[in-house]
């Protein structure tokens, strides 16, 4: 992984073989970012795990899924608040079927992933949980 840190972006590449998550986690750790919007996220994977709500209930229940690739990534965003980034991605197979949800460990790539990322400064985010769940609830701080 590669990262240009610029004025108000972050730019990251992500190699063959790497977690595009555990990177991008890297990436704002090493560059202490604490607020952000990812805006853009293009690649490939070799293989995904995301994982979206499967019930109407609250706290929903999650169901965890894993596809193996090749696999095009169509659509990376989602916020960075107190360093910790909520992703969602969406992918296609080459079926052209695609699937969508929460990024997840395990999201290998293929060739390449390119993601832009805003800097914030004003104002600065953090998350808090809704009482008796792990739903969270995102706030200034």
């Amino acid at each position: 992984m590669e990262v240009i840190d610029g004025k108000q972006f972050l730019f990251c590449r992500v190699d063959r073989g790497e977690d595009l998550l555990k990177s991008i986690i890297k990436a704002v750790e090493d560059t202490k970012l604490d607020t952000g919007v990812v805006v853009s996220g293009v690649g490939s994977l070799l293989k995904a795990r995301i994982h979206m709500v499967s019930s109407s209930d609250f706290p929903p229940k999650d169901d965890f899924l894993e596809f193996e690739g090749p696999l095009e990534i169509v659509s990376l965003q989602g916020i960075i608040a107190d360093g910790q980034p909520h992703l969602h991605i969406s992918i296609v197979n080459r079926d052209f079927k695609p699937f969508s949800g929460h990024l997840e460990e395990e999201c290998l790539i293929l060739s390449i992933c390119e993601v832009a990322i805003v800097k914030v400064e004003d104002p600065k985010l953090t998350r808090t949980v809704f009482p008796g769940t792990q739903v969270g609830k995102l706030i200034k701080k």
